[in-house]
């Protein structure tokens, strides 16, 4: 059981840190994941035992995904003492996390269901994009309900959709997920706080992922581009480390999803590092091992290793596409 655990453990790193009590470790523990993609989500089922869940600031540098998620549970719970409009789902309820913001969380053994949503789908519906982290919402409400409920069918159905239906689909999720987080409340003095530069910041946000790749992207030509001065976008760039630690870190995202992709002729560092924004890549691997302490030599083995070496607890190959689809959302 041990084993199984410890296979779990390193398999949902790829996201989240977990633990659990030492004797669910040792002798009951169990976990299944189903995953399939719709579009550009990923709708995951997983079924597990008591475990403690926690998004560090750590592992936010590390896998650089910035996706929102909103969960469901069919049996079990979840609880977290940094809920906003309240702790704990309820029956039929969703909770909603920005996995660009730190949270930790506690599960009761559980049968949940998940929606992995690409910033970009949802981000512009939202009138406060950063205000819903750890958000609960009520199946008071009718549309929380109805969004349940249609998670549930696009779930049953999903590996069974079109290619464009799934497109459909995916865009009238996020707007009906949309239409209820933004009449939800939950006043924080954080939030509070950032409200005033929520629309422009959002702008940025859209600009950097639209044009990290540019060469020649400086902080005066993206300041100028966006049509505000070089100290305002210092200033709300300052808490993500600045510009060109902003522009950086899209720019590795990108280049850790390129090493990640299995090819039988893998692309030079250079073409990566070119493709990706860098000048050479010399300047591609010291940003790379400045950020993540590897050479992105050393990370693309580590990725083939890791997809020709895992095996499930009893020897058999455990399927790892789930982690793959991660993050290439």
């Amino acid at each position: 059981m041990s084993k199984r655990y410890d296979v779990w453990q390193s398999s949902i790193d790829c996201i989240f840190s977990v633990e659990t009590l030492p004797d669910i470790r040792k002798n009951n523990f169990h976990a299944t994941l189903d995953a399939d993609l719709l579009g550009s989500m990923m709708i995951a089922r997983t079924n597990s035992t008591h475990q403690f869940w926690e998004r560090s600031s750590k592992t936010i540098a590390a896998d650089g995904m910035d996706h929102y998620m909103v969960q469901l549970y069919y049996n079990g719970g979840m609880s977290t003492d940094d809920g906003k409009d309240g702790q704990e789902i309820e029956a039929d309820g969703l909770l909603f996390q920005d996995l660009s913001q730190v949270a930790r969380a506690t599960t009761s053994d559980f049968d949940n269901l998940a929606f992995i949503i690409p910033r970009p789908l949802l981000e512009d519906r939202l009138t406060l994009p950063e205000d819903h982290n750890m958000r609960f919402l009520s199946p008071r409400d009718p549309m929380v309900r109805i969004v349940a409920n249609l998670m549930r069918s696009l779930k049953a159905n999903a590996s069974a959709l079109k290619t464009e239906h799934a497109h459909v689909l995916e865009n009238s999720f996020a707007d009906m997920l949309a239409a209820c987080l933004n009449s939800a409340y939950g006043e924080t003095s954080e939030t509070t706080n950032k409200r005033q530069n929520l629309e422009v910041m959002t702008l940025i946000r859209r600009y950097f992922r639209e044009n990290f790749s540019r060469p020649d992207l400086t902080p005066d030509r993206a300041a100028r581009e966006l049509g505000i001065s070089r100290s305002k976008l210092y200033q709300l760039l300052e808490e993500h480390g600045g510009v060109y630690r902003y522009t950086r870190d899209l720019r590795l995202r990108r280049a850790k999803q390129l090493l990640s992709t299995t090819t039988k002729r893998p692309r030079s560092l250079y073409d990566v590092a070119l493709e990706c924004g860098f000048s050479s890549d010399t300047s591609f691997i010291r940003a790379f091992r400045e950020k993540f302490d590897m050479t992105p030599g050393d990370f693309r083995r580590s990725q083939q290793n890791a997809l020709n070496n895992v095996q499930d607890a009893d020897g058999s190959e455990r399927d790892t596409r789930y982690e793959k689809w991660l993050h290439t959302l």
